[in-house]
């Protein structure tokens, strides 16, 4: 099993003014440092509209991605530094932008198997589709929900089986009123603690290892 790096690791919802991010207000504010780089460049939506036009923001360790109301970062590897830095960062933007309003934020993480066997297909197939094809149903695709409450803290799993693929893709979801909310949240339990906690709840559920974990 292995973690996908395409994931938005962290999505902060709220009203986010993209026309604050310029790049001298990024340079100044995000990154500091003289030393370190990144570019800006703006993603323009399917049938080009203005309204909708995104800037992104790419260092060397961290992409953050503005999309209509979602703040979403990613790392551009999957180091627990890079996890690190994306935690800093938004921390970085609640004291800079505390008025912004926000009402959720999710820590997310998609693990990719693609050596399957029939244990591990048995497990998350509902047992309703052998019924299902003596009724005379085709089985055409394949995506599962479940709705969790976790240590406490809401987990939502998305699962897919797909030829010899199944997708694990975990959300940890957090209702917030603002961003001191998300600062103490974020603060209590860290990117790095969920992620440590998605991995547990994968191998000891499915009994599956990660592969190429870095530290």
């Amino acid at each position: 099993m292995k973690l996908d790096k395409s994931s938005n690791a962290l999505v902060i919802v709220g009203g986010w003014n993209r026309h604050i991010f310029t790049q001298d207000w990024i340079k100044r504010y995000l990154f500091p440092g003289e030393q370190e780089e990144f570019t800006i460049d703006m993603m323009v939506a399917q049938g080009f509209n203005a309204q909708f036009v995104s800037p992104r923001i790419l260092s060397k360790e961290v992409e953050i991605l503005f999309q209509e109301n979602r703040l979403n970062f990613n790392p551009v590897e999957n180091k627990n530094e890079n996890f690190d830095r994306i935690q800093q960062l938004a921390l970085q933007l609640t004291d800079y932008l505390p008025h912004t309003p926000v009402t959720a934020y999710g820590v997310n993480f998609l693990f990719t198997e693609n050596e399957v066997n029939g244990d591990l297909i048995n497990l998350i197939r509902p047992k309703d589709l052998e019924r299902i094809e003596q009724f005379g149903g085709s089985l055409t695709s394949e995506q599962y929900t479940r709705y969790l409450v976790l240590n406490a803290r809401n987990l939502n799993i998305t699962i897919r089986i797909e030829d010899e693929k199944v997708t694990f893709d975990l959300n940890f979801h957090f209702n917030i009123r603002n961003l001191v909310g998300f600062k103490a949240g974020i603060s209590e339990t860290s990117i790095l603690e969920l992620k440590e906690e998605a991995i547990q709840f994968i191998t000891q559920i499915y009994s599956l290892e990660l592969e190429g974990e870095n530290e």
